[in-house]
């Protein structure tokens, strides 16, 4: 698991050419907080996220043994001419019938799963991105408005899993109902 301290901003500015975006700001984020981001569109909270991705600042720490898992607004994968399973195989450890079983967790039928990426929903690609991150043991969950572009079904799968993650969530979010629950 990550350190205490997952994240450390200390009189943080940032600026988008003549743009600032923050000014001597700080924030502290311990292990297991769920922390929301909210602000209107264009005052910097991507561009907040990104810098603490990439660390790009002397100003932001991240935490000893922080894994950081970062779900976009706009999911990408390099290769979309691969089917899920074909897709989720690269990173997963296990036999066929455990895949097969954890992609059944994400709702990911039988006849779903041989689907090529380039032909899923935002839903699904959420559903896929989260699958990732939880096998390859994120600790810190970065999301950046993850309710958007998915149905209603994929957000409460979104929502349970998050609920049952063990970690640290910073999340951006205009949608209500999800920051509450």
């Amino acid at each position: 698991r990550s350190s205490n301290h997952v994240l450390e901003i200390k009189n943080l500015n940032l600026s988008i050419k003549n743009n600032n975006l923050l000014l001597d700001s700080s924030m502290q984020i311990i292990y297991k907080d769920r922390v929301c981001l909210m602000g209107k569109n264009g005052s910097g909270k991507t561009t907040l996220i990104k810098n603490i991705i990439n660390n790009t600042h002397e100003n932001i720490k991240i935490g000893a043994n922080v894994k950081i898992g970062y779900i976009p607004q706009e999911i990408r994968f390099d290769n979309d001419e691969l089917s899920i399973y074909e897709y989720v195989r690269t990173f997963f450890i296990g036999n066929e019938s455990e895949l097969r079983s954890k992609l059944h967790q994400f709702y990911f039928s039988e006849e779903c799963i041989t689907k090529k990426i380039k032909y899923i929903s935002g839903g699904e690609k959420v559903r896929i991105k989260l699958l990732e991150l939880i096998l390859k043991n994120a600790n810190f969950l970065i999301l950046d408005e993850p309710t958007n572009h998915i149905d209603i079904d994929t957000k409460e799968i979104l929502e349970e899993s998050l609920l049952n993650f063990e970690g640290t969530i910073l999340f951006i979010s205009h949608d209500r109902y999800f920051i509450n629950k």
